[in-house]
């Protein structure tokens, strides 16, 4: 996919972009299930292309179980780039782990407290491009070690995605969990052509 993805990145390419998006996104929630007719949204045909041909950060707003993690989980399978997905509990990372592996290509890994204890290689195996969806906690991400790693050129090379799942709680958890009111500095530490991508059902004027 990223090779057939990489084919149309002029930007004269506007509609086969949308058409290829459309047909990979189409692939990947027809694989393995062969009597499907399952089509995306073109809501998220439309932010994929925004976000894979460097369109912009996006913020996306819509009901629960509209499909917005297609849209999480699509863009490293498409381009080959790592994505650094904050999740604001363990649970609902574990979660999308599970769900990142189904799809066909994806190596998707969970940092936290636990296993970076458990596997004392998880970052040397993080920076060599072995997963294609690192999933972590604001604390984590924020973390000395984890810094260090992003300074890296090799592994900031490898990265095109910062995704934000449930951003509404960077506004609402602030004060007691300050570092999601210090993610400011993941952007600092990475390249501008990385694109930030967040995800929410629920965003009050305040937060927008």
């Amino acid at each position: 996919m990223p090779e057939l993805i990489g084919k149309y990145s002029h930007p004269d390419h506007v509609k086969q972009q949308y058409g290829v998006i459309e047909a990979c996104l189409k692939r990947l929630l027809r694989d393995g299930k062969p009597e499907s007719t399952l089509c995306p949204h073109p809501e998220q045909v439309r932010t994929v292309r925004r976000l894979i041909y460097g369109y912009g950060d996006t913020l996306f707003i819509a009901r629960t179980g509209f499909g917005k993690s297609l849209i999480l989980h699509s863009y490293s399978i498409l381009t080959g780039r790592i994505t650094i997905q904050l999740v604001p509990l363990t649970g609902l990372g574990e979660q999308q782990q599970r769900d990142i592996a189904e799809f066909p290509g994806a190596r998707p890994c969970m940092i936290t407290a636990d296993s970076k204890r458990a596997e004392h290689s998880w970052l040397q195996s993080i920076q060599r491009g072995l997963y294609t969806h690192v999933l972590l906690s604001p604390e984590q991400a924020l973390s000395k070690v984890f810094k260090g790693a992003l300074m890296k050129p090799d592994f900031q090379a490898r990265i095109g995605l910062v995704a934000i799942d449930e951003c509404h709680l960077i506004h609402q958890w602030k004060n007691f969990r300050t570092q999601f009111a210090m993610l400011g500095q993941l952007r600092l530490l990475l390249r501008e052509d990385i694109v930030w991508f967040g995800c929410t059902a629920t965003a009050s004027s305040a937060f927008i």
